[in-house]
C-alpha cells in the first residue's frame, strides 16, 4: 500500500466521512455500498483475542452488503514473532478485496496496537481495524452514531465518557476510541474516572490535540451535570492488566458510582455496551427509559463497520 495513505490513529475526516454515510445507510439502505463493491467481492477477516460479537457483527455486514466473509484468523500466535504474523497477514490480504482485523495482546497492554499500526504498510490491500488492545474504533463510532443521530450535531456538544462500578472489568479500548473520535468529530469531552480506575494518558493527550477539549474529573455526582450524551463503562485498572484478579481489591470504594437518572439532564442520551450489568453499573429504570440508545447497538455497528469499508475503499486507506 502506498505509504502516503496511511494514518495510524483515525482523524477527523475518516470520522465525520465515516458517521455521514452511516447515517445514510441507516435512513437508505446500504446500496450506497455495494455500489463500489466488485463482483465478486471476498471480506477476509483476522483475529487474535476478539471481542466475542465481532464475527457476529461481520457476518451481518457482509450478509447485507451481499458479500462473502472468510475466516482468515491467525493460529498458535503466541508462538510467532512479529514478522511471521506480519508476512501471514501480507499473504491473506492478497487473496481478498478488503480485510478486518482485530488483535489484543494478553500478555503486555499495548502490544496489540503496535502491531496494528503496522497492519497498512505490510498489506496488499485496504484494511480495517475493528479492534485493538488500545482502541476500538469500531463500536466508538457506532455509539458516537446513535449520540449523532439524537443531538443531530456533535460539535461542542459534551460528551461524557464514565466508568462506572461492576464486576465485568472490561478493556477499556471502547472509552479510548470515544475519547478519541468524539473530539475529532468536534465535541467536547469528559472522563468521569475514579483515581484507581483511569484511562490511558496518552490517549487523553492525543485527543487533546485535535479539535475538540477533554478534560478529566474523579467527581462522579457532579460529572454529568451538563451532558449531553453519556457512555458508561466498568474497565479495568491498567495497572494490574496482567493480574486481573486485583480489580476486586481496588473497586469497593466506588460502589457508588452507580448511573441513575436523576444524575443526567432531562436531554441526556445514553449509551453502553450489551457486557453493562444492570442494577450495579446503571439503574434497571435508566436502561429502560428513551434516553437509552441500547436497543440500536447491533445495527448501529452493522452500519458503521459498512460505513468504514466504503470509506476504506473509496480513499484507498486503512482505518487502524
Amino acid at each position: 500500500m502506498n505509504q502516503s495513505n496511511y494514518f495510524g490513529i483515525m482523524d477527523s475526516q475518516a470520522v465525520i466521512e465515516i458517521l455521514k454515510v452511516a447515517h445514510e445507510i441507516e435512513s437508505s439502505g446500504f446500496s450506497k455500498v455495494t455500489r463500489i463493491l466488485q463482483d465478486p467481492f471476498i471480506l477476509g477477516t483476522m483475529f487474535h483475542n476478539a471481542d466475542s460479537r465481532e464475527k457476529q457483527v461481520c457476518d451481518l455486514t457482509g450478509g447485507r452488503l451481499g458479500i462473502s466473509t472468510v475466516d482468515l484468523s491467525w493460529r498458535d500466535v503466541e508462538s510467532k514473532d512479529t514478522e511471521t504474523l506480519l508476512a501471514e497477514l501480507t499473504m491473506n490480504s492478497s487473496t481478498v478485496d478488503l480485510l478486518l482485523t482485530a488483535f489484543s495482546s494478553s500478555q503486555t497492554f499495548g502490544e496489540g496496537r503496535n502491531l496494528t499500526n503496522k497492519f497498512a504498510t505490510a498489506s496488499n490491500g485496504p484494511i480495517v481495524s475493528l479492534h485493538d488492545d488500545i482502541y476500538n474504533w469500531q463500536t466508538a463510532l457506532s455509539h458516537l452514531l446513535g449520540f449523532q443521530d439524537r443531538l443531530e450535531n456533535l460539535r461542542e456538544k459534551r460528551i461524557v465518557v464514565s466508568w462506572g462500578f461492576g464486576s465485568n472489568f472490561s478493556n477499556p479500548a471502547v472509552a479510548h476510541g470515544l475519547i478519541a473520535a468524539s473530539t475529532l468529530a468536534g465535541a467536547n469531552v469528559r472522563v468521569v474516572a475514579p483515581p484507581d480506575f483511569p484511562t490511558l494518558n496518552r490517549v487523553r493527550k492525543e485527543a487533546a490535540q485535535s479539535s475538540g477539549i477533554v478534560e478529566e474529573t474523579s467527581d462522579f455526582k457532579e460529572g454529568f451535570a451538563d451532558a449531553d450524551a453519556v457512555y458508561v463503562l466498568n474497565w479495568f485498572r491498567l495497572d494490574d492488566f496482567n493480574h486481573p484478579e486485583r480489580n476486586v481489591n481496588h473497586v469497593s470504594k466506588y460502589t457508588d458510582w452507580y448511573l441513575s437518572e436523576d444524575l443526567l439532564p432531562d436531554s441526556c442520551v445514553l449509551s453502553t455496551d450489551p457486557s453493562i450489568q444492570s442494577g450495579l453499573t446503571v439503574s434497571p429504570e435508566l436502561l429502560r427509559s428513551d434516553r437509552c440508545i441500547n436497543a440500536s447497538w447491533q445495527a448501529r455497528r452493522v452500519q458503521t463497520l459498512a460505513s468504514s469499508i466504503h470509506y476504506a475503499l473509496r480513499t484507498e486507506s486503512s482505518i487502524i
